[in-house]
């Protein structure tokens, strides 16, 4: 068998954000799983990310003798050309006429994407139930739906340096800033909160849904960019928490891949309500969790975390968990069973028509 998997970005960028990290992860899982895969992008010429992983222009779509496609994203789909094999389709969230607001900019063509979906594609992934039901409410319930939600390194690096350069005790945000709100509600806390200093990694996206000049951050937050994946550990290691906030009030726009970080590294995280991910913190008991839009809560909460931390048992306990159940390994795992069925069923349609 044969994949390809249509990304419609830069695949060669460094592996700092969660599109290159998961492209990474499930490429190369599917590759050791004995799956020949490869990377079909817009770039120019052919190479090779991760060590191990193809990467071939788009035109290779059609001439590459692939037996499925996988697209990525929304725009992903875009890019498939004539290919007449099975596709499987990725999203991240549904979106309609309305919600999310934020959105708005991109709507039409993301509108657009979900219904070539719905006319091309053999199957959907999705990564929670929520939005699930938001596709089947707005296109049906034809094209089948196979979930499959974010993961987390089985394996992590040991611990190093520490990149705090500082006595105050640490909260981490991990990711990017993708709404106004959450510059508001980081600002607030780091200025009514004297005994913790907030660190970001990642980038403030802010500006792209609406922001504009409210979209600077407190002067006391310390901003670290993006970070490779191999050094994103260090912070989380050597946080004293992780802070994961919503975009907005809806849960289906609330899948937050860096819960699963903070809970393979083993930190305490403070979420809030909205959250899908949330779930992980209550079996993992890992953390609290704090009324949406509750400023005061949100206070409350951080310092109660930050004076009352987990246990190291049950912070080991939350490690092995996550490894055992959520790693990028049982997601392939998904794939690998998925494709497998394709393949299956395209080759039976074959032999009838012969």
């Amino acid at each position: 068998m044969k994949v390809g998997m249509v990304f419609h970005k830069n695949p060669f960028a460094p592996p700092s954000s969660i599109d290159i990290i998961r492209l990474r992860a499930i490429a190369s899982g599917l590759i050791r799983k004995g799956i020949e895969t490869e990377v079909l992008a817009p770039v120019n010429h052919e190479g090779v990310m991760g060590g191990s992983i193809p990467v071939r222009p788009l035109h290779h779509i059609m001439n590459g003798h692939y037996d499925i496609i996988k697209t990525c994203y929304h725009f992903s789909i875009e890019l498939i050309q004539d290919y007449e094999g099975p596709i499987v389709s990725r999203i991240v969230r549904v979106v309609d006429s309305r919600l999310p607001e934020r959105d708005e900019k991109w709507r039409e063509r993301l509108i657009r994407c979900q219904e070539r979906i719905s006319e091309r594609a053999s199957v959907l992934v999705l990564n929670n139930v929520e939005n699930q039901r938001r596709w089947q409410r707005f296109h049906g319930q034809s094209l089948p739906v196979v979930l499959v939600p974010t993961g987390c390194p089985m394996q992590i690096p040991q611990p190093r340096k520490n990149p705090f350069d500082e006595k105050k005790r640490t909260i981490l945000f991990l990711g990017s800033l993708a709404a106004p709100r959450m510059i508001s509600m980081l600002n607030t806390l780091a200025a009514r909160l004297n005994e913790a200093r907030i660190h970001v990694v990642g980038l403030n996206k802010a500006h792209w849904y609406g922001a504009g000049e409210g979209g600077n951050l407190h002067p006391s937050i310390v901003q670290h960019g993006e970070v490779l994946e191999e050094d994103i550990w260090d912070y989380i290691y050597h946080a004293d928490m992780g802070l994961a906030l919503a975009t907005g009030p809806h849960a289906f726009d609330n899948d937050l891949s860096k819960i699963c970080n903070y809970l393979r590294g083993g930190l305490p995280v403070l979420s809030e309500a909205p959250v899908l991910n949330n779930d992980l913190i209550q079996q993992t008991g890992l953390g609290k969790i704090f009324r949406f839009d509750d400023m005061e809560d949100l206070i409350a909460s951080t310092i109660t975390l930050l004076e009352n931390p987990p246990a190291p048992e049950t912070r080991n306990a939350a490690m092995a968990f996550m490894s055992t159940h959520h790693s990028w390994e049982r997601r392939v795992e998904v794939y690998e069973h998925l494709f497998n069925n394709l393949s299956d069923s395209a080759l039976r349609r074959t032999a009838c028509k012969g």
